[in-house]
């Protein structure tokens, strides 16, 4: 377990420009060392399941892994599991909830792995969440030298693994590195991805901050059942949290309207965030415009060179 403390942040933030920029590289760093694992093993392993919970970065890593890999000349598919959810109308008992893997067509993700990797033309469908149905599809190329990156929260888990566990790589992505405040309490990853949400659900899908915080309570039920369970599975853990993070969490949660009306002393004390924002609040905002375009941290701020 790494941890980092305030202090050092608050030194770093003296050159902050230099200070993103250092933390980029090592998160590059990350990236590089899992494309060496997933190289190593390619004729074996064709597959790569990439997972992490809600707000671990997951979509921008699985991104910036084809692009190195593409750098390289390597042909990459990437698929995300999202699209293969099943329609609301079909999906079994079992799916008691958006969190459960029994939500995804499971035997049409495995069969689409499987064509790409056989250099087969298929059909890839996208998901429509405002209808709950699939909204169309999209062709894509297979290539049997091709590495094919599917990303998604259940894939780990043993319903869509055990069926390619061995011809993939298992990528775990989640924030790892806890914080320890100036009165030495610690700030878990949790409350980290809650953060990074709180910005990304307010600019993106229209939630008030407490909304966000809200559905959290379930988000994280569903990685206790779902998620975490499964991360053993992974050959590569890649930690997505970057040091400058608080800085640039300072930044952006200060610039949300009624940011202090709606997260009250009394809110954060009851939903286990109050050391998160004692944090946030204890060091300078982050100004510099050096954030790259391909940061993990853009998935959550904007201003991304990705779609999601």
């Amino acid at each position: 377990m790494r941890v980092i403390d305030t202090e050092n942040i608050k030194l770093s933030m003296r050159n902050e420009t230099l200070f993103v920029l250092r933390c980029e590289e090592v998160f590059h760093d990350k990236i590089s060392a899992a494309v060496g694992t997933i190289l190593a093993s390619r004729s074996d392993k064709p597959f790569v399941a990439l997972t992490g919970p809600s707000g671990s970065g997951k979509t921008t890593t699985a991104m910036r892994l084809r692009d190195y890999l593409e750098n390289l000349g390597v042909k990459v598919c990437l698929l995300s599991m999202d699209n293969f959810f099943l329609p609301a109308a079909e999906r079994p008992p079992e799916a008691t909830d958006w969190e459960s893997p029994y939500c995804v067509n499971v035997d049409l993700l495995v069969n689409t792995l499987s064509r790409l990797a056989d250099g087969q033309e298929v059909q890839v469908p996208w998901y429509d969440f405002k209808t709950g149905t699939t909204g169309g599809w999209r062709t894509m190329q297979g290539d049997r030298h091709a590495i094919i990156i599917a990303e998604g929260i259940h894939m780990l888990n043993p319903l869509i693994f055990d069926k390619i566990r061995g011809a993939a790589n298992g990528v775990y992505v989640a924030p790892r590195t806890r914080i320890i405040t100036d009165d030495d309490k610690i700030v878990r990853p949790e409350q980290l991805r809650v953060a990074r949400r709180l910005i990304r659900d307010y600019n993106t899908r229209g939630h008030s901050l407490r909304q966000t915080v809200e559905r959290a309570r379930s988000v994280d039920r569903g990685e206790v059942n779902y998620i975490r369970p499964f991360k053993d599975n992974a050959d590569i853990h890649i930690d997505s949290f970057h040091d400058y993070e608080p800085c640039i969490l300072a930044k952006y949660l200060g610039e949300i309207p009624q940011f202090r009306q709606e997260l009250t002393a009394e809110f954060l004390e009851e939903n286990g965030l109050t050391d998160l924002m004692k944090v946030v609040n204890s060091v300078p905002p982050l100004h510099t415009p050096y954030v790259p375009a391909n940061s993990v941290v853009r998935e959550f701020v904007g201003g991304s060179c990705y779609e999601y």
